[in-house]
């Protein structure tokens, strides 16, 4: 392979299989100018296929699945190399059945793989592709992915909502019950208590 600055002859320094053997890569070096880059080799896949609502069928597009899933998972602990074997997870599915999946079945996978990896690009994904338009909707999403993984814990940001603020849940009773009247006036005569206390400390 010829150098992609120079255009001289290149040799190869390192050569690693990836993806469980379904890929080669291979460290390169430039005989003349020096530069480094890493190339890899894949066994070409046969023409997989989406089959779309009503039927119609179009060309499966990774590039535009893979930028899809990079954009919900914008400024979150999300690497390239995890959104690509996704990608990949999903075209050997495709490739084992027979050629073609349904869209709605590759918007699944791609929840269920980004659910894996971090549950706020989940949400990201899942308001575009489920459409989700209020905080109604929002946690209907939240109870599905916690149902689906009851171990879901704060520490990967599920509880901050897509936005960084805190959704909050059914069981807030700070949200879903508010205090009753009685409680509530008996707190007020409580803090105008302890403030008439203040003031007649401080005139003494």
């Amino acid at each position: 392979m010829d150098c992609p600055t120079c255009k001289s002859p290149t040799r190869v320094l390192e050569t690693r299989r990836e993806d469980a053997g379904a890929a080669i890569k291979r460290r390169r070096e430039c005989s003349s100018c020096g530069k480094r880059f890493t190339t890899f080799e894949r066994r070409e896949r046969p023409p997989l296929f989406v089959v779309k609502r009503g039927g119609r069928r179009e060309r499966f597009d990774a590039d535009k699945l893979r930028d899809g899933m990079l954009r919900a998972a914008y400024k979150r602990p999300v690497t390239v190399e995890q959104v690509d074997a996704i990608v990949e997870r999903i075209e050997a599915h495709a490739e084992a059945e027979g050629g073609e999946l349904d869209a709605s079945r590759i918007g699944e996978m791609c929840l269920s793989g980004l659910g894996e990896v971090d549950r706020v690009s989940y949400l990201q994904f899942a308001a575009v592709y489920r459409q989700l338009v209020d905080v109604e909707d929002v946690q209907a999403e939240l109870r599905r992915l916690r149902a689906s993984s009851p171990s879901a814990e704060s520490s990967n940001g599920l509880d901050r909502g897509v936005t960084g603020v805190p959704i909050p849940s059914d069981e807030d009773a700070s949200i879903t019950s508010p205090p009753e009247r009685g409680q509530r006036a008996g707190n007020s005569r409580k803090d105008l208590a302890r403030r008439e206390h203040g003031a007649h400390r401080q005139r003494r």
